[in-house]
């Protein structure tokens, strides 16, 4: 019997932290993909896990996947090492990411790797996120879950993304890997948005580097055809880890704008930040709207959170 070779089409990349209860999930799905094995290849980037994450994806690498998928460990702590990591390592022309907790479709792979070779100019590709709840959330989790959650869906026709500051979901981006090797061949290019670094909230690594391909000449495009689910648990709708999620997307708006905005890389970032706080004493001052429900009032403490966040980031507090 001849066996049939496929060219190595893509790379799928799992960043993890301290991931073993949920990254079975995301490796059952991958080894239910359509593409042919022989086409792609997975690689896990343990991000410093101080549980024995690596040792349960080892396993379950060598039963669902075995001799298509390996882990490599990266003990530089943040996402965006992380994810630096995988474009060292990646054996494919395309790198598709996947969270620990992110569940892609049976042709999530086929449809990333159909994508980029219908659309030559993408440099950075992301898809349809939906929820899915451990159990049923909360009004306040299902407000802010487009923004905060990572869930993403702008219809079901393919929307290239345009807008300054914005960029394709972290949750399953897809990116040139070449394009991703040029991003972080700058040594200061993972410090400047490192991305969430353990208990960390900081966020924004995905938009820079959205930011910097359109610098480049890339395209970035939203293709519904490529779902992923989300997995939500009960801890991701409480207010206080929100609190914190929030300042955490503010310091990485902060942080992203060096990016594409010139003042965000002088001393003009001081009056950015300044402006930010006072904002936020203003905010203080005022509190949420009259006549507003206790939603509207939990909303309103978010958005200070994150104002404040974006302030003390563009004024560098604290250090480091």
């Amino acid at each position: 019997m001849e066996l049939t070779v496929h060219p190595l089409e893509a790379t799928v990349a799992i960043c993890t932290y301290n991931g073993r209860a949920r990254i079975g999930d995301v490796i059952r799905a991958l080894a239910r993909q359509t593409l042919p094995k022989g086409s792609w290849e997975l690689v896990v980037i343990d991000n410093a896990s101080k549980d024995d994450t690596h040792e349960v994806v080892r396993g379950l690498l060598e039963m669902l996947l075995p001799g298509n998928g390996r882990v490599v460990l990266e003990m530089r702590a943040g996402l965006a090492y992380a994810r630096a990591r995988a474009a060292a390592e990646a054996r494919g022309p395309l790198l598709l990411f996947l969270d620990d907790d992110t569940v892609p479709a049976e042709d999530w792979v086929e449809c990333a790797v159909r994508v980029f070779a219908e659309i030559p100019a993408a440099g950075v590709v992301g898809g349809k996120v939906r929820p899915r709840w451990e159990v049923s959330p909360t009004p306040l989790a299902e407000a802010v879950a487009p923004f905060a959650l990572a869930i993403c869906d702008r219809g079901d026709e393919r929307v290239r993304v345009v807008e300054e500051g914005g960029g394709v979901v972290g949750a399953g981006m897809c990116v040139r890997t070449g394009l991703l090797r040029e991003i972080y061949a700058d040594p200061a290019a993972p410090a400047q948005v490192t991305g969430r670094t353990g208990s960390n909230l900081m966020s924004g690594e995905d938009l820079a580097i959205s930011a910097v391909a359109r610098l480049r000449g890339w395209e970035c495009w939203y293709e519904p055809s490529m779902e992923i689910e989300h997995m939500l648990p009960e801890s991701r709708m409480k207010v206080e880890y929100l609190m914190r999620l929030y300042e955490g997307i503010g310091r990485g708006q902060a942080a992203t704008r060096k990016v594409y905005d010139w003042k965000a890389r002088t001393v003009l970032s001081w009056a950015i930040g300044l402006k930010d706080l006072v904002r936020w004493i203003g905010g203080r001052l005022s509190g949420p709207r009259r006549g507003v429900d206790e939603v509207g009032k939990e909303l309103h403490e978010l958005s200070q959170r994150q104002r404040l966040g974006r302030g003390l980031q563009a004024l560098r507090w604290p250090r480091g």
